[in-house]
């Protein structure tokens, strides 16, 4: 169940809040973004390389998850865990513990921590209004975590109508299942009312994933059963210089995960169960035409639940008894965020900000009870426009952490600069860093299998970025519309965090500082508008190290993988009705592991197939108010890639990563009803 946690908070300070004046000037933007801004402006003027996913382009997809959406964006990848419901993303070549997920500014919390391997699934679709993606680091914004870059979620808010009522409901299957406890069947209602500067608003989900048995035998099944509750609130006061809101947002999930009997011995059962409870307060004050300020603050409750049962071959169930099969971890999560704008003169603003991140965590797999780890952090940056075709921002973070030497300070330098009306470049060097997470340093699990350690010793990981981007308008006509996008990275990171073995017990694993870490590569994007089409494609080619290169020369240094995707949509407006098709390419994925072979310890090229994947939506406008969704997913009929070694010659038996669960079928219906 969920569990309500309030706190009395006194609020000081965030990027995420806006005036009123500030939103006036929004409605006259096409594309607006928020994330890491001064104040809400398009994605043309902004001096980072930001992409924008709306409301609409995800209510187009008919996404039944997160994953649908960012699955199909270049640079972005995931990994599969059909057992514990795991969906962990990887973004520039760096793993979810780099990525910063943000809800409206606020860093999201899972079962790693804070902004640690963040499942994206467990965030509920319905209630996102765009997401806004910056590749590269943002730490000195956003602090710890933010190296590899920001996945800002931003969440619907109450508009200015007196009532609004919204609902969904959509079925799928799962493969070729599907049935009254099979398939996916999605539920959501939510609603919101406006009073002069006042509303108010919420919603309910229900996202029951039935599982996909396949090929698997008696009770088993490939990917486990997940049903989730969703449950928002908002309210709110909005007028000419004041904007102040307060939001939570919670999560109910149960993962079941059933077991086969052998002979007349039960079957062990698990659920593994997770309640989050997440609470925000944000607001805005504008004093002047050079001074406002915005402020954050926010509190997370989570934990994370793996309760076992004995099912006999009679029907009975009991309660397991046996030592490590119940387990409990919590995590909270405080931050605190305010930051003030001055704007000198027209060619000069200043921003600074204070930044407060307090964390909590225990359980039984977590080393002396509660651990806890404090972080406090200033930062400054300033805009500097010498000309109206120029944007320099540089900015610096100061850090004291509790538990580790932080870095003394972070800089970034962000420049934009507009050769000419449809021409514009972007570059931008930022020294980042991921703090050590609280599993990492403190984490201690033993049973028959696992012997893994958290390590108290760790340093900070970090990293040297560069990244730049040239994005034009090859064509802005009424009948035809060109633009595009050439894009590059490249990260060298030192002290990556990694498992490795202990130099005291080399049957215990633990957490430490391995050498160096670089990711690279580039993408290009075409976008296309020509009356009812529109259409998209782009390339990325990425390069992650190879850490075994030191040692030996003859190794490539790099490992590089293709990714593509395109989007191609068409609409009719007599008949109210749109078709799109979605396509991504996700290339093979080359990697050098140790093995022990009958030579001893051999270094080896492993590859992970590649996969293409499509979709299929037809949306269709009924009456006023609903709208009719339906497709295929996964049309390619995916269902995992074979990861093997290349070299034929060694004796080493393939593996299969998990996908998906192939072919998939859907339909729903859309309702929004309005009363100005």
């Amino acid at each position: 169940m969920i569990k309500t946690y309030f706190i009395v908070i006194l609020l000081i300070g965030s990027l995420g809040g806006f005036t009123q004046e500030d939103t006036t000037v929004a409605k006259e933007l096409s594309e607006v973004v928020v994330t890491g801004q001064y104040k809400p402006q398009s994605v043309k003027n902004s001096v980072y390389q930001v992409r924008v996913i709306s409301k609409e382009q995800i209510q187009k997809q008919a996404a039944s998850k997160l994953q649908d959406v960012l699955g199909n964006q270049l640079n972005i990848r995931f990994s599969q865990d059909p057992a514990t419901g795991g969906s962990n993303i990887n973004m520039l070549g760096l793993s979810g513990q780099n990525v910063k997920i943000l809800i409206d500014g606020i860093p999201v919390t899972g079962r790693q921590g804070t902004s640690n391997e963040i499942n994206v699934n467990q965030i509920e679709v319905n209630t996102i209004e765009r997401i806004e993606i910056i590749e590269g680091p943002m730490s000195v914004i956003y602090g710890a975590d933010a190296l590899a870059g920001v996945i800002n979620i931003i969440t619907r808010k109450p508009g200015k109508d007196k009532f609004n009522v919204n609902a969904r409901i959509q079925e799928e299957t799962a493969g070729k299942e599907y049935g009254l406890h099979q398939g996916i069947h999605n539920q959501y209602i939510g609603g919101s009312a406006a009073y002069k500067n006042w509303y108010i608003g919420g919603g309910v989900g229900r996202n029951l994933f039935g599982g996909w048995k396949d090929a698997a035998v008696g009770r088993e099944l490939l990917w486990h059963k997940k049903d989730q509750i969703t449950g928002n609130g908002t309210i709110g006061y909005r007028a000419q210089k004041l904007n102040i809101y307060y939001r939570f947002d919670g999560l109910d999930e149960i993962i079941t995960n059933p077991a086969n009997i052998v002979g007349d011995q039960p079957a062990l059962d698990q659920e593994y169960i997770t309640d989050r409870l997440m609470q925000q307060l944000q607001a805005s004050y504008h004093f002047s035409p050079g001074w406002s300020a915005n402020l954050q603050t926010s509190y997370t409750h989570f934990t994370r639940q793996v309760y076992s049962t004995l099912f006999y071959p009679n029907g009975d169930v009991r309660v397991a008894t046996a030592p490590g099969v119940h387990s409990l971890s919590t995590f909270n999560g405080f931050s605190f965020r305010g930051t003030v704008l001055y704007k000198a003169s027209p060619v000069l603003t200043f921003q600074p900000g204070v930044d407060i991140n307090i964390e909590n965590g225990g359980g039984e797999k977590m080393k002396a009870g509660i651990q806890q780890i404090n972080d406090y952090a200033f930062f400054i940056t300033s805009e500097i426009t010498p000309a109206k075709k120029l944007n320099i921002r540089p900015g610096l973070r100061f850090i004291s952490n509790s538990v580790y030497d932080a870095p003394p300070v972070i800089p970034s330098l962000n420049i934009k600069y507009g050769l000419t009306e449809r021409l514009d470049l972007r570059a931008a060097y930022a020294r980042g860093f991921r703090s050590p997470s609280i599993r990492e340093l403190y984490f201690d699990f033993h049973d028959a299998s696992h012997n893994i350690m958290g390590n108290a010793d760790l340093q900070a990981e970090y990293s040297n970025s560069f990244t730049g981007s040239v994005t034009f308008t090859a064509v802005k006509k009424e009948s035809l519309k060109l633009t595009g996008s050439l894009s590059g990275f490249y990260n060298d990171v030192s002290n990556m965090i990694d498992y490795i073995q202990s130099a005291a017990d080399t049957r215990i694993t633990t957490y430490g500082n391995i050498n160096k870490y670089k990711t690279g590569g580039g993408a290009v994007n075409g976008h296309m508008e020509h009356g009812n089409l529109t259409a998209s494609a782009g390339f990325a080619y990425i390069g992650r190290y190879n850490q075994y290169k030191p040692d030996d020369p003859s190794l490539a240094a790099f490992n590089w993988s293709l990714e593509s995707n395109a989007v191609i949509g068409y609409s009719f407006p007599k008949a109210g009705m749109d078709i799109n098709f979605y396509y991504k390419l996700t290339g093979k994925l080359p990697r050098y592991q140790e093995t022990v072979t009958g030579g001893g310890n051999d270094v080896v090229l492993v590859q992970t197939g590649n996969y293409h994947w499509a979709d299929l939506t037809v949306n269709k406008k009924l009456f006023r108010w609903l709208i009719l969704n339906a497709g295929v997913r996964n049309l390619f009929n995916v269902t995992d890639v074979k990861n093997a070694v290349v070299d034929k010659n060694m004796n080493i038996p393939d593996t299969k990563y998990p996908i998906a669960y192939g072919r998939s079928w859907f339909a729903g219906l859309s309702f929004n009803w309005n009363k100005k």
